[in-house]
């Protein structure tokens, strides 16, 4: 009994992790009333700007990642045939490449 009392483990720590979760198209939706709301308080009293800036620049970013998709997807069909080809041209010649191999392991 009286070891116990010498040895003191420590207490098991909890472990509380709330997980955050987040959604892309939420966020961007309450972006937009936001903007939204603050355009209209702005019309209403008379400071309105037309956020012309922030409408090129997304657009902007969304055309850069059309072209990567579409190169991405030009690239990944391009090697596709290339291999098919290669493939084809392989089983069309093996009978050649057996011979060929015969031919240079002779003993």
């Amino acid at each position: 009994m009286k070891i116990r009392q010498l040895i003191k483990l420590p207490a098991y720590k909890k472990y509380s992790y709330q997980p955050l979760y987040y959604d892309k198209r939420k966020e961007a939706l309450d972006e937009k009333i936001k903007q939204a709301k603050n355009k209209k308080e702005a019309i209403e009293n008379g400071e309105y700007k037309p956020d012309f800036k922030g409408k090129f620049k997304n657009n902007y970013a969304r055309e850069i990642t059309k072209k990567q998709k579409k190169s991405a997807n030009i690239r990944f069909f391009l090697l596709i045939i290339f291999f098919s080809t290669l493939a084809y041209i392989i089983i069309q010649k093996s009978d050649v490449l057996g011979k060929m191999f015969d031919v240079l392991f002779q003993k």
